[in-house]
């Protein structure tokens, strides 16, 4: 199997007593290419009316960086197989963020246009998010978990999105220490771009394979947007014998406006089943597909 399950599989126990990951709370799709990149925001300091200029308080330091607009995301879990986000109307804003202690989630907002929203994703697979758009570590207030490291705070916010001054904002609540960080150039011009649009063309998979043979599947979509953008979708095979979902496989590829491509992928299915029977191959992301496959020979691995 991929080193990717071994490695979560060695930390899994140390999360299996946590519940969930984040969860949705704003409307929050698809991304130009050109609104990627990641780019370091500096703090900008900011007191609170009535703060005290002068205090005894510890001020805890907050930091805020890499922040990234993105139309769709990938991102993955432990205890689950992680995937893709993109949701129609939505866009996703993401950042690493480091703390002298134990930080809350509900002391971040992201800020736009005289609005703003709390932390959260749409329904990710798996217990906790341990990396989401490049960005790895547990999701603010979890960082324990993840020992000294990162954390990664994410978003989910309307698309596109256009504002003068988007920026993500901490509240230290009794220490009455705020601070913003505003987007980089890429992110702020990425929230307020178009998203590309795919459509499904074609999926070729067989219709039964032996366990142990690899699956071999084509998958060919179109951007019928008028913007190029980066596909992206997840598609999950059962990997039954080991684990209690579904192995992830990331297809992504940037595609011009109007452009049609094909990606392929061959899928290991050694652990898929302990018997004979048929299986769902599921494509999630900017498409979405289902298709039956019956697996022959199969039995529990020794």
């Amino acid at each position: 199997m991929p080193s990717r399950r071994r490695l979560l599989a060695t930390i899994a126990g140390s999360l299996a007593a946590v519940a969930g990951c984040t969860t949705r709370t704003p409307p929050s799709t698809s991304e130009p290419d050109t609104s990627q990149s990641s780019a370091t925001a500096a703090a900008t300091p900011e007191s609170t009316p009535g703060s005290p200029t002068d205090s005894s308080t510890p001020v805890e330091r907050v930091s805020v960086d890499g922040i990234v607009a993105r139309k769709a995301v990938r991102y993955e879990s432990v205890m689950g197989s992680g995937g893709v986000l993109v949701g129609r109307g939505e866009q996703y804003v993401v950042a690493s963020v480091r703390g002298a202690t134990e930080l809350d989630a509900a002391t971040f907002t992201f800020e736009a246009g005289g609005r703003s929203w709390s932390p959260g994703l749409p329904g990710t697979r798996g217990a906790i998010n341990v990396a989401v758009a490049g960005h790895e570590g547990p999701p603010v207030g979890q960082r324990g978990l993840g020992g000294d490291g990162p954390s990664v705070l994410a978003f989910t916010v309307p698309s596109p999105l256009s504002a003068k001054n988007p920026r993500i904002r901490f509240d230290g609540g009794e220490s009455r220490d705020s601070r913003e960080w505003p987007l980089p150039p890429a992110a702020r011009d990425g929230l307020a771009a178009p998203a590309a649009r795919f459509e499904l063309d074609s999926l070729s998979v067989p219709t039964s394979v032996s366990q142990g043979d690899p699956l071999s599947m084509s998958l060919s979509v179109t951007n019928v947007s008028e913007t190029a953008g980066r596909f992206l979708a997840a598609l999950y095979w059962p990997t039954d014998t080991i684990a209690d979902d579904d192995e992830s496989h990331i297809l992504e590829q940037v595609v011009d406006a109007g452009e049609t491509v094909s990606l392929t992928r061959d899928v290991d299915t050694e652990y898929t089943t302990s018997e004979p029977r048929t299986v769902t191959l599921e494509v999630r992301g900017h498409v979405s597909v289902d298709r039956e496959v019956q697996v022959k020979n199969a039995s529990t691995p020794s």
